[in-house]
């Protein structure tokens, strides 16, 4: 009888227990909505904000983008949903200064005279914030202030491929202080982000950079993209387990096996594994070259801003693909050069015995180190070919120099 009674006694206190959370703390226990209440000092009565954040929804990461956020005697407020911790990124002043937001009540301060200053509470990563914070500021600021010097120059060097800047050069030092703070600090929920970041600026292959002072290109030794990869792989090692677990830890999982595959395949590519990529076609469809695995041979043909091929071209394509019946293999075509209108123009030019895929170009860098096929590729030269097997290794690698109709170099 008394077991009867404790019973109905926890039930009735479990009741009453959460009749009180969901009154007082909805939004904490029961949904992943965040409120974020924002303090700019040091601007006008009344301006603009952006601010932008990562959401995860249905088990796929969205970007959420806020463009014209209203700011009010200095303070704003924003809501939202995002699943879990995310990284965030405000703008003012047109520095974009990264915190992060996680379905709690955040508090952000932020110093228009002061930006990296950036301060955040309310969150489980407080501490963890302001450390990062401590650490970077004054590194975030100079980098901050060389790429203005940069862009007063007209010169595009934060996210040019080929000659990256001064900015990069910069911000190849702030790599290692990342690498060096992630070793020092492998606990912290940061961490994923902060190892992602690290692989962003990796995939940089600057090889000079504009000296602001002489206004002159300076020569730089030439870096390998994801040269640094080893090094990060060992820090991924050491993290806990639990950082797997979360979206950021499996991004940061994906992406970095992506970087080891880019950077075998750049160092050594016949043999090795080539690396995958999706990507819409001209007819609106997608094209997956890991759904041609084990089944289709994949020929790649990278172009400037010609799609046509001369006779040698075409004579060099038939030798390298005769052993392999038509209807076993794949053949994408991808413009390094040519975007929007241009693109779409010159494929017209084309038959349909391609798949035609318009380059990804982007100011962000994660974009890039995701979407931007050429990069992944050891492409030297356009035109260029590579042939991948069944199996998604590469068998052939033909960079051309074409004048006329002559082949001058055919590397295989």
């Amino acid at each position: 009888m008394s077991d009867s009674i404790n019973m109905k006694f926890r039930v009735k206190l479990k009741v009453i227990i959460l009749s009180v959370l969901v009154q007082f703390f909805p939004s904490v226990c029961f949904s992943d909505s965040f409120e974020l209440e924002g303090e700019i000092l040091n601007v006008p009565d009344t301006c603009y904000v952006k601010v932008v954040y990562d959401a995860l929804s249905d088990g796929n990461w969205k970007r959420i983008s806020h463009d014209s956020i209203l700011v009010k005697d200095g303070a704003f407020s924003l809501s939202g949903q995002t699943g879990e911790l995310s990284p965030a990124y405000i703008v003012i002043n047109k520095q974009h200064l990264r915190f992060y937001i996680e379905p709690t009540k955040i508090k952000l301060q932020v110093d228009a005279y002061k930006p990296y200053n950036i301060k955040l509470s309310g969150t489980s990563i407080d501490d963890e914030f302001r450390t990062y914070v401590s650490d970077f500021y004054m590194c975030d600021s100079v980098l901050a202030m060389k790429f203005q010097e940069a862009v007063n120059w007209e010169y595009d060097s934060e996210y040019s491929l080929d000659a990256p800047g001064m900015y990069s050069l910069l911000v190849h030092k702030k790599e290692k202080k990342l690498l060096d703070f992630c070793k020092k600090h492998l606990r912290y929920k940061i961490l994923p982000d902060l190892l992602l970041q690290v692989l962003e600026i990796d995939m940089d292959p600057w090889n000079a950079y504009y000296d602001v002072k002489k206004h002159t290109m300076k020569e730089v030794s030439k870096r390998d993209v994801f040269s640094g990869i080893n090094e990060i792989d060992k820090v991924i090692n050491k993290l806990p387990a639990e950082r797997f677990a979360t979206s950021m830890g499996k991004i940061l999982l994906n992406n970095a096996s992506h970087a080891k595959t880019v950077y075998n395949c750049r160092k050594k590519p016949i043999g090795a594994e080539a690396p995958t990529f999706a990507a819409v076609t001209s007819t609106g469809d997608t094209v997956d070259i890991i759904k041609f695995r084990n089944k289709k041979y994949v020929l790649l043909y990278f172009w400037a801003d010609k799609i046509e091929e001369t006779a040698n071209a075409k004579k060099l394509v038939k030798e390298m693909t005769e052993h392999i019946p038509s209807n076993d293999i794949v053949r994408i075509s991808i413009s390094s050069v040519l975007v929007g209108e241009e693109w779409k123009k010159e494929i017209a030019k084309r038959t349909s015995d391609y798949f035609h895929v318009e380059e990804c170009f982007s100011s962000d860098l994660y974009q890039l180190f995701v979407n931007h096929i050429s990069s992944m590729y050891p492409i030297s030269t356009l035109p260029a070919y590579v042939l991948i097997n069944k199996e998604g290794k590469i068998s052939r690698i033909c960079p051309l120099r074409i004048s006329g109709d002559a082949v001058l170099d055919d590397h295989n």
